[in-house]
């Protein structure tokens, strides 16, 4: 059994009680065909990043669960044909499966000096760009003739 992990966005516009209802339904299909439910986590309304379906929020939940890979069709299958799920993403989960979703570190971003960044030198991430230099903006139209004005044929 391999451990997965399915995150989806139920229509907020319903009553709670209908959206508890939605949810559970994904974790009783989970359960009657097979899966363990390792965790539940509903992260409740928050706002989306894009409007889908004229909508701007969305309710959130994750479910982790140990489960055959045969049981995916039949949640994909399930998440599509509920007229309330507005977006699903399921994958196979390898984090550590005690720590909270909420926790940053569980849901893979690393802090930039565990990636060899140290943000306190003032490393602003733009490869000289903005600022002048070569391929910059601020040497455009310059009327003299340094090296980094442009050549108009």
């Amino acid at each position: 059994m391999n451990l997965y992990e399915t995150t989806f966005i139920v229509n907020p516009q319903a009553e709670e009680s209908a959206i508890d209802e939605q949810v559970k339904a994904v974790g009783k299909t989970i359960t009657d065909n097979g899966g363990k439910i390792v965790r539940e986590e509903r992260m409740g309304a928050r706002r989306m990043a894009y409007p889908i379906e004229g909508l701007n929020q969305g309710y959130y939940s994750i479910f982790l669960y140990e489960a055959e890979t045969s049981l995916l069709p039949v949640l994909e299958r399930f998440m599509k044909l509920g007229d309330d799920y507005m977006r699903h993403l399921t994958i196979k989960f390898e984090g550590d499966p005690t720590k909270s979703y909420t926790d940053r570190t569980a849901i893979g971003f690393e802090s930039d000096t565990r990636r060899g960044r140290d943000d306190e030198e003032g490393d602003d991430r733009r490869g000289g760009r903005g600022r002048g230099g070569r391929g910059g903006y601020g040497d455009r139209d310059r009327g003299d003739d340094s090296r980094h004005s442009r050549r108009r044929y």
